[in-house]
């Protein structure tokens, strides 16, 4: 059927073990995993990207598409090769005779132990680096800063680097080359005496020279402007052909040291003018917080993380609750009993312990329920006979109203309780069963009939020969074998427990006997028929005891002799494939079923709730008249 929200709420009651442990175990977990975990510091800084640009560059960004992030981009840029390189010279980790590997492999350490964040829609970069030693988490922080701050300044400088390198190279070359000329001028002066040449010509052809050197600066030789001063300097070269050579060779030194003095004034002025303009250029990032000095590890053990833990443990408990449940092929609900087997629930026992009788707590339950734990003998004696020992107990009342729904009758008189399977409490509510009609002055015969693990007997403090099967093979007589309240007062239970309350007066026993080699033999026996003709001439009720109707064939055989059969259903222990496979076989047999009673529920917790608020009145009502009772005897 559909699931409601009470649905859920009783899976979550049924298999709150399951939730419990599981949160345990992952709140523990997760406070261990925490504590074993070596301390790890974090240290963050920050730094602010400023983007200065000129009407040009806005022109030529709007023309130009560009579908990246700036901020995004420079986040990469920071954990970059370069950047990392040089964090990595500054801190005094990479040499430069390194082998490559070797840098590769500590840039990718420097890496890993830095992230880096843009800040919501600013323009500012988070740069978070976590490690062991908190003074290296800062010291990392702070010089990956720096270090992006020149890189990103030398990277905007590379133009105005790269016009200076080609300047002083070319100032080099012109510094060697006048050096040269002015000494072979010195020298051809020094040895040829009196030469002339005319001041105005060599002035003009200095001039032309120094006019092609300054635009070759800026353009190549192919120039119109360079090949019309070339074809004026060889104009003024064919007027000095009428001069000596020796004049020719003196002009030619004396115009190449004038044109390399220009060119070197030149220079020197132009790369004043580069250094100005690369001094003035400012970097486009800044530091705006630079890192702290951790104090406390991030990873420490915390209430949040034990906390979080325990809320993923709930949320994994409660999946597999569901899982759990789904999977459990045992019935939940009153409904679902009666819908799949097709026979009333007579009654709700609910579960019993040892002591002051009350509900079996959640600890005995799960020893019961998953540990398998049994009760030992005392515990199993008071859990049988709690009807005689707490008369008032809502147990007791349980057995009541299950008496009430069975309707004993002149025409149902034997009764039979058989189970699926063993170990589903059939023989206490036997026995229960029969305290609470032997307490209405009913006569009652409990008849232990099981012929394989007889505990009727052993219940009462009685022994177990003679009985059944030694009155069916005709070796006893049926009035010696019956057992009444002074064989129990006789017996091994306590006496004052015993007259403590009444009730006992009007129950008889029929012990088990002697175990047979085949009890099939006596329970299909005529002697057995001609006995329980003399149980209903004598008694008001006569109860059988059986062993499972699944592993034996003795119930089956039962069945069809006596005027109707309960089976004892246990929430949780038996599928519901192995009880309809129960009721098929008996009703195959000839039995009447009349009804089902389920054993073993909390009516407050477990998933079967027939009138919780009866039970929790039945428990305040009682509670107070014993206080009452206790406070009248002081």
């Amino acid at each position: 059927y559909e699931l409601n929200l009470r649905d859920y709420l009783r899976i979550v009651k049924k298999r709150k073990f399951v939730i419990l442990s599981s949160f345990l175990i992952f709140a523990i977990a997760s406070l261990l995993y925490a504590s074993s975990q070596s301390p790890l510091y974090e240290a963050t800084s920050t730094v602010k990207v400023e983007e200065r640009k000129t009407v040009s560059g806005l022109l030529t960004e709007w023309i130009v598409y560009n579908p990246g992030d700036i901020m995004e981009t420079q986040t990469k840029i920071i954990r970059g090769f370069p950047v990392m390189r040089r964090v990595g010279l500054k801190l005094g980790k990479i040499k430069e005779d390194m082998p490559v590997h070797q840098i590769y492999e500590i840039i990718a350490a420097l890496q890993s132990k830095v992230k880096t964040e843009k800040v919501g829609y600013t323009n500012i970069i988070k740069i978070i680096v976590q490690s062991q030693d908190p003074q290296e988490a800062r010291d990392l922080a702070n010089t990956t800063a720096e270090a992006y701050i020149e890189e990103n300044l030398l990277e905007k400088n590379k133009q105005a680097r790269t016009a200076r390198q080609f300047i002083e190279e070319q100032l080099d070359s012109v510094e060697q080359r006048l050096g040269g000329a002015e000494e072979q001028l010195k020298k051809f002066d020094e040895e040829v005496e009196n030469i002339h040449i005319a001041d105005d010509v060599q002035q003009k052809l200095t001039e032309l020279e120094f006019e092609v050197a300054s635009l070759k600066q800026k353009y190549t030789d192919k120039h119109p402007k360079i090949i019309q001063l070339k074809e004026q300097i060889k104009e003024i070269e064919r007027q000095l052909n009428g001069f000596s050579e020796s004049a020719i060779e003196y002009a030619r030194l004396k115009r190449e040291v004038e044109v390399s003095r220009k060119i070197y004034a030149m220079l020197r002025e132009k790369l004043e003018e580069v250094r100005i303009r690369e001094a003035e250029k400012v970097p486009d990032v800044s530091i705006v917080d630079p890192a702290l000095l951790p104090t406390t590890p991030i990873n420490a053990p915390s209430k949040i993380n034990m906390l979080l833990g325990g809320v993923l443990g709930i949320v994994i408990g409660l999946i597999l609750a569901f899982v759990t449940e789904t999977l459990d092929t045992s019935m939940g609900t009153i409904e679902d009993v009666e819908n799949v087997v097709k026979v009333p629930v007579l009654g709700v026992v609910p579960s019993i312990s040892h002591g002051e009788g009350k509900s079996a707590s959640f600890i005995e339950r799960f020893r019961i329920k998953y540990l398998h734990k049994r009760a030992s003998k005392d515990e199993e004696k008071y859990i049988r006979l709690v009807s005689h020992y707490k008369p008032t107990h809502p147990i007791a009342e349980a057995f009541r109203n299950i008496k009430t729904s069975i309707k004993f009758s002149p025409l149902r008189k034997a009764v039979m309780i058989t189970s699926a399977g063993p170990q589903e409490g059939k023989t206490t509510v036997l026995i229960n069963l029969a305290l609470v009609c032997a307490q209405e002055a009913l006569k009652t015969l409990l008849v232990s009939s099981d012929l394989r693990r007889p505990a009727i007997a052993e219940s009462f403090g009685l022994d177990k020969k003679p009985g059944l099967s030694d009155v069916a093979m005709g070796t006893s007589n049926l009035r010696s074998v019956l057992k009444g309240v002074s064989d129990i007062i006789l017996g091994e239970v306590d006496v004052e427990e015993i007259l403590k309350y009444p009730g006992l007066d009007y129950i008889r026993i029929l012990p088990a006997g002697s175990l047979p080699l085949n009890p099939t033999e006596i329970l299909d026996s005529k002697e057995l028929e001609n006995l329980l003709t003399t149980f209903k001439s004598e008694f008001d009720i006569i109860l059988f005891d059986s062993p499972p109707t699944l592993p034996v064939a003795d119930a089956s055989i039962l069945a069809p002799k006596v005027d109707g059969v309960i089976l004892c259903y246990e929430i949780g222990r038996t599928s519901r494939h192995a009880l309809m496979r129960a009721k098929m076989q008996l009703e195959s047999a000839g039995g009447n079923i009349i009804g089902i009673i389920l054993n073993h529920t909390q009516p407050e917790t477990e998933s079967i709730e027939v009138y919780p608020y009866y039970y929790k009145y039945k428990y305040k009502y009682y509670g107070k008249d014993k206080e009452q009772d206790s406070n009248k005897k002081g």
